[in-house]
C-alpha cells in the first residue's frame, strides 16, 4: 500500500464510483414500493378508564368517546368519538397499528352485527387505504373487525 495521496482526478474518480455504488444500493433497496393488504382481521378489547360517556341516559346529540387494545393480524390500540343519531352512532376511529395508522368513519348501532363502516385512509404499510370494515360486537368488551382493502 502507497502512501502517495490521490490527486484531485483520482480522488473525484473515487466519490463519483461510491455515489454510484451507493445510489445502485439505495435503488435496489429503498425503490420497492409496498402494497396494502388486501385484508384485516383485529379483535378489539374495550380498555378501562379510557373514553367518556354522558352522565345522564344518553340523548340525541350527545358524545362518547372510547379506545381499545387490538390484536389480531396487527396489534395496537385506536380511539374513537361518536355522536349519538337517532338509534346508531356516527364514530370516527383512529387505529395507531404497528404497521401504520387506520382511519375509519361510519354509523354504528349499539349492538353491531356485520356493521359497514369506511376506512378512509392510512399511513405506513396502510398507506392510502380504502374499503370497508365490517364491525361485529362479539361481547360487551370484545369486537371483531374485518377490513377488507379496495
Amino acid at each position: 500500500m502507497s502512501n502517495t495521496p490521490l490527486s484531485p482526478r483520482s480522488m473525484l474518480a473515487l466519490v463519483a464510483v461510491l455515489a454510484a455504488i451507493g445510489a445502485a444500493a439505495i435503488g435496489a433497496t429503498g425503490g420497492s414500493a409496498q402494497t396494502t393488504p388486501k385484508s384485516l382481521h383485529l379483535v378489539a378489547h374495550t380498555l378501562k378508564k379510557v373514553g367518556f360517556f354522558p352522565k345522564s341516559k344518553p340523548r340525541q346529540g350527545d358524545r362518547f368517546g372510547f379506545g381499545d387494545s387490538l390484536s389480531g393480524d396487527d396489534t395496537g390500540f385506536d380511539r374513537g368519538v361518536c355522536t349519538i343519531i337517532g338509534r346508531k352512532s356516527l364514530c370516527e376511529v383512529q387505529a395507531q397499528l404497528s404497521k401504520g395508522t387506520l382511519s375509519l368513519q361510519g354509523f354504528v348501532a349499539e349492538k353491531a352485527q356485520n356493521t359497514p363502516i369506511a376506512v378512509l385512509g392510512g399511513t405506513g404499510d396502510y398507506d392510502g387505504a380504502t374499503g370497508t370494515a365490517f364491525v361485529t360486537d362479539v361481547n360487551k368488551s370484545t369486537t371483531n373487525v374485518d377490513i377488507t382493502f379496495k
